[in-house]
């Protein structure tokens, strides 16, 4: 029997509250951090080896559209931080994040994890690299490379992250693409090529972003180990933006995979995308101030 809207709904928000409910668990101490990818190591990797990483230069063009497309965030960004200082005042500023500092954060996830393979592409577009990146994998089985990581590829060509400023991991071409100023963001990215380093099966096991919910499953597994690596390495300023990020994406992940007629394509803006990315960041916004631990008054 066919389920009813209300019905439907209410399936949804369970999924969503079981999601955070998971999630929260971030929000307490996690324990001592497992560096790399064996469950013995609890020291950052002392290699030698550094990702390598592709800077891209100015693409005049693809400049102007990126311009275009991100106006409406920056005008609702700047209305925002002139809002939060009326109501704050103009003490103690917060510094801004930077491309270069979400760049950096990522770098060195990648390297105390070991994970010298893993290529990072800072604003830099080049589609036919990817492909020969994902002919050259030899981790992933042609049935795989062929199907959903070629998809993969026609969506980075036809919707360059660069433009659209979102971070991305492409476990079929080991490609990490930063090209957001969060920290945050580009942490949990790099949380997903390690994640995706420990499967026996890489190519089935992206390609289960198309079996409904399978996708938020995989995101508190990355979310777990990101919260703990930045619970010991980084800020609170960058662990309340991991808080707020993670939640973002699970709440988004649990209503636009809650339809086996809408698979998780996270890297594509489609027109129901954008809707549950925005209810995710509202959730998510609102739940990492509710989860976050409150700073203890100090006394002098």
């Amino acid at each position: 029997m066919r389920s009813s809207p209300i019905e439907s709904i209410a399936k949804l928000c369970s999924v969503v509250l079981c999601s955070l409910a998971l999630c929260s668990l971030t929000g307490c101490t996690l324990g001592p951090y497992r560096y790399g990818t064996e469950e013995t190591s609890l020291l950052p990797k002392d290699s030698p080896l550094s990702p390598p990483v592709l800077v891209g230069g100015p693409v005049p063009a693809m400049d102007r559209f990126e311009h275009i497309v991100n106006a409406p965030r920056e005008t609702m960004s700047n209305w925002r931080k002139k809002l939060a200082q009326r109501n704050i005042g103009p003490e103690d500023p917060q510094a801004e994040s930077t491309q270069q500092d979400a760049l950096l954060a990522a770098v060195a996830f990648l390297e105390d994890n070991d994970l010298h393979e893993v290529i990072v592409e800072a604003h830099h577009h080049d589609p036919l690299e990817q492909w020969k990146r994902l002919e050259a994998n030899p981790n992933v089985h042609p049935l795989w490379k062929y199907t959903d990581g070629a998809a993969r590829i026609g969506a980075y060509a036809m919707f360059p992250p660069r433009v659209y400023r979102f971070d991305s991991y492409n476990p079929y071409t080991k490609t990490l693409s930063i090209n957001s100023k969060n920290p945050a963001a580009a942490i949990y990215e790099a949380a997903k090529a390690k994640h995706h380093s420990l499967v026996d099966w890489p190519g089935a096991y992206a390609a289960l972003r198309y079996v409904p919910l399978a996708p938020v499953g995989q995101q508190i597994a990355v979310t777990q180990d990101a919260m703990a690596y930045v619970q010991q390495n980084a800020d609170p300023t960058i662990e309340r933006a991991m808080v707020s990020h993670t939640l973002s994406n699970l709440t988004g992940s649990a209503l636009l995979s809650s339809s086996a007629l809408t698979p998780q394509l996270n890297e594509i803006p489609l027109i129901s995308a954008p809707a549950s990315q925005a209810i995710g960041a509202a959730t998510g916004s609102i739940a990492s101030r509710l989860l976050s631990p409150r700073e203890s008054p100090t006394y002098r």
